[in-house]
């Protein structure tokens, strides 16, 4: 079977949809189905996708889809015919809450992530919503199957799209445990501070800097209770590049009361999040919406309490390993997080806790069941 793979909609390996395509084709290439794959991929991002190890080849499209209109129009105009010239199978598209064709000559699989603009007004604008909230539903139902990542996710796009039940799967992401592992805390702490500069203890939060739908002031708001009120010495680390309503995050950090002991890292490379999760004393994931929340995955695999959302895909991931609050409510998440902090009991037991859910994780699970998924699909839309 010939497979081809689309990259576009995937952010170049800055987002966690990115993640989510290298770990499944980094799987694919280890569970060696017999199946032959092709990356459609620009040239400046094919070794993001696929390295030089893997036995997967490329397919290079020109730059001029890159731009959103351009790529929705490529995707609409000219994906079936490339389909058809490069001979496929099979059609996966990894990013299909964003980029899909209205035909295809060949069966067609997405994994469709959530539907985030339904729950955070004004995250896009008017004309981004007309083509989310019209044409992609009629392009997602057109598809042989479609991939989701989460009950939460299933819900909507059953809600919102005339997607029938059984043409519908859940399949859980993934945490590569060869990459986040508890680590000697040390090393870690020694690696933050000669790369990010962070001396002391701190909590992180990583996620781009998005606003407001990432909740960042009101966990700066939060981190102020807590310094406030708990008089705890450590820093807060927020890691990620800038995004839509960036700004009215800077300008909430460098309004705070507490703004020195707020660190803004940046974009950071996969390589360094491991050490970055190893060396925090809690990880906070205060965000509004998520399809899954693979930084709380991360940091559990990584030995790290958690304390996040109650909202949207995040109890179904965190399970009973995290301590959960109100997003909506500063108080809430300032009172939870000082439960990690101060209750040395409850800090260790959200631990192992997370070790524990963790293990239940693996992007080869995720790659079988997303393969015989594709198989399905072949077999049934020939």
């Amino acid at each position: 079977m010939r497979i081809g793979v689309t990259t576009f909609g995937c952010d170049g390996g800055k987002s966690g949809i990115s993640q989510y395509l290298i770990n499944l084709l980094a799987a694919f290439d280890r569970l060696q189905t017999g199946a032959t794959f092709e990356v459609l991929v620009c040239e400046s991002e094919r070794d993001i996708y696929v390295n030089k190890t893997m036995q997967m080849t490329t397919h290079v499209v020109a730059p001029s889809a890159r731009t959103p209109v351009r790529d929705i129009l490529w995707h609409l105009a000219r994906l079936p015919g490339l389909c058809r010239a490069r001979g496929y199978d099979l059609l996966f598209l990894p990013a299909g809450n964003r980029r899909l064709p209205w035909r295809c000559p060949c069966p067609t699989v997405a994994t469709v992530h959530d539907f985030s603009w339904l729950h955070m007004q004004k995250k896009y604008d008017a004309t981004r919503l007309v083509y989310l909230n019209h044409l992609l539903p009629m392009l997602i139902a057109r598809l042989t199957r479609v991939i989701t990542i989460s009950e939460s996710s299933r819900r909507d796009i059953l809600a919102h799209t005339r997607t029938a039940p059984d043409k519908l799967v859940v399949i859980p992401n993934g945490v590569d445990h060869t990459c986040y592992y508890p680590r000697d805390r040390a090393v870690c702490q020694a690696h933050v501070a000669r790369t990010f500069g962070v001396q002391g203890p701190y909590l992180l939060y990583i996620s781009r800097l998005e606003h407001p739908g990432k909740n960042h002031v009101r966990l700066i708001r939060a981190f102020e209770q807590l310094k406030q009120r708990h008089g705890i010495p450590h820093e807060l680390v927020l890691a990620g590049g800038d995004f839509l309503g960036a700004d009215q995050v800077h300008r909430c950090v460098a309004a705070s009361p507490v703004a020195s002991a707020i660190r803004l890292t940046g974009f950071v490379r996969t390589a360094d999040l491991p050490m970055l999760y190893g060396a925090a004393t809690a990880f906070v994931f205060p965000s509004l919406y998520e399809g899954f929340g693979l930084p709380l995955l991360e940091a559990m695999a990584c030995g790290i309490p958690v304390a996040c959302s109650n909202t949207s895909s995040l109890p179904d991931v965190a399970g009973d390993a995290a301590l959960m609050f109100d997003p909506s409510s500063s108080d809430a998440m300032a009172d939870t997080i000082a439960r990690l902090l101060l209750d040395e009991r409850q800090h260790t037991q959200s631990q192992q806790r997370g070790l524990a859910r963790a293990r239940e994780f693996s992007w080869d699970a995720c790659a079988r069941a997303t393969y015989a998924t594709l198989v399905t699909a072949a077999q049934t839309g020939r």
